[in-house]
């Protein structure tokens, strides 16, 4: 009995252990191509710039020589990082530890050597363990240990997140997801019990998840609409934000204050308090494009995450018997849809699925959760069907997880025909490259989506 009501403890030790041991025994720190790549430059720019080289600008010759910075010249001769600060902050801990583990161990201290590397992998995986150990404790709030269990067991390992808190542990995704989970967990009580103290720290906790990245600001109508579903509930929340509304002031400026250095760095650099730096780069709000982001073989989000469609069934199920996520979780995830893939490069660049929909992961796991209770309550053999299907997609995740790795899945321009033609292989198969199709970039920028002539 004891260990059954540990069964849920016991499935994050599980997933943690497959999820890092995958990322150790790689041991992606040794490698030049890992870990500090891609996006991640940018976001981890401002520790080395500020700390080592002392050169915030990014002006000295040897910080160029020496440092891996990709910046943008503004007309007034600066140079500035293109992404915001916040996963800079969520870094630096693990940066300072490796920045003086390097010079305990004689690597080269500069910000890019194996130490710093490997302190950033032991953060993903720090991460990993609190956003569970949140997801955790939301779903034991409202469901039993078994059905915790599963769900658990299926987001971790069974959707892209497995990805983003391995091989590309470095991207915003899995610190999102814990703060998400953060978030939705001290939502939850504040509105038990309301305290001007939560009430700021969520405030501040939006702040950062925004400048992780500045879509997520739609978790504040997470916030806000969260047990609100019916018009007196309506007018209760608004009575209760005008009696009060020198806390909201509070949270505003929580949000607020977590942007300072970033407002501080933009005025310095740019002149301007806010900045939009992904010049040529825009959303293309009168021409999302929602069935390939959802659907494509290109990167349709429920194409390579199945498990998602059990959150979306379960969604309809919120409306039924946990009301005051319904609508809360429905608006979010339709304007959070419509954002992503409003995006100049909706399919989002080299990436396994549909990355942006990990940080929210953790709120889709109540729709999950529910969908499994209610069907464990109407028909057992159907519960346990749904439970087999769970599994099958967890192997399936990782089957494709690997495929994406040894490249019989593309990063970026899968079609149909390329999918299935290796869809038995984890290596692409003789006439795989053939049957791809690339985007035109230049094009999507202009919000025309189409592909690049074949030569």
């Amino acid at each position: 009995m004891k260990l059954k009501a540990q069964l849920s403890k016991y499935s994050i030790i599980f997933s943690v252990v497959l999820i890092s041991s995958f990322t150790i025994i790689k041991g992606y720190w040794k490698d030049e191509n890992r870990v500090i790549i891609s996006d991640v430059i940018n976001y981890y720019a401002y520790l080395p710039a500020t700390f080592i080289f002392h050169d915030i600008g990014i002006t000295k010759v040897e910080t160029i020589e020496k440092g891996k910075f990709w910046t943008k010249r503004l007309s007034n001769g600066n140079n500035i990082i293109k992404m915001s600060m916040g996963m800079s902050f969520v870094y630096a801990p693990f940066f300072f530890a490796g920045h003086g583990a390097a010079k305990i161990l004689g690597y080269e201290a500069y910000g890019y050597s194996e130490p710093y590397k490997f302190a950033l992998i032991i953060g993903a995986i720090i991460y990993l363990i609190l956003g569970l150990i949140f997801l955790r404790k939301i779903l034991l709030k409202y469901f039993s240990d078994k059905i915790t269990t599963l769900t658990i067991l299926a987001i971790a390992i069974g959707t892209n997140l497995a990805y983003y808190s391995s091989v590309e542990g470095t991207m915003t995704h899995i610190y999102n997801f814990a703060f998400f989970n953060i978030f939705i967990w001290h939502t939850i009580l504040w509105h038990e019990k309301p305290t001007f103290k939560r009430l700021f720290g969520l405030g501040a906790l939006a702040g950062l998840i925004t400048l992780i990245r500045p879509s997520n600001i739609v978790i504040l109508l997470f916030f806000f609409i969260y047990n609100v579903y019916s018009f007196r509930l309506i007018k209760e929340k608004i009575t209760f934000v005008y009696k009060k509304f020198h806390w909201f002031l509070g949270m505003l400026l929580a949000f607020l204050l977590v942007w300072i250095p970033q407002f501080a760095y933009n005025l310095y650099f740019t002149g301007d308090l806010l900045f939009y730096s992904y010049t040529g780069e825009k959303f293309f709000f009168n021409n999302p494009q929602i069935l390939d982001g959802l659907f494509s073989y290109r990167k349709g989000w429920l194409l390579y995450t199945p498990m998602m469609i059990i959150s979306i069934f379960g969604m309809i199920v919120l409306f039924f018997k946990k009301k005051e996520f319904s609508w809360a979780t429905l608006i979010f995830m339709i304007i959070s849809v419509y954002i992503i893939f409003s995006w100049w490069c909706w399919w989002y660049g080299g990436s396994f699925g549909q990355r942006p929909f990990v940080d929210f992961y953790g709120m889709l796991a109540i729709p999950f959760a529910l969908l499994l209770t209610e069907l464990a309550r109407i028909k057992k053999w159907v519960y346990h069907i749904a439970v087999a299907l769970v599994f099958v997609l967890i192997v399936l995740n990782n089957f494709q997880m690997q495929k994406y790795l040894k490249g019989s899945l593309h990063f970026a321009d899968t079609t149909k025909e390329a999918y299935w033609h290796s869809f038995w292989h984890i290596r692409p198969q003789p006439g795989f490259f053939d049957l791809l199709e690339t985007p035109d970039y230049k094009k999507a920028k202009e919000g025309i989506f189409v592909v690049q002539p074949k030569d």
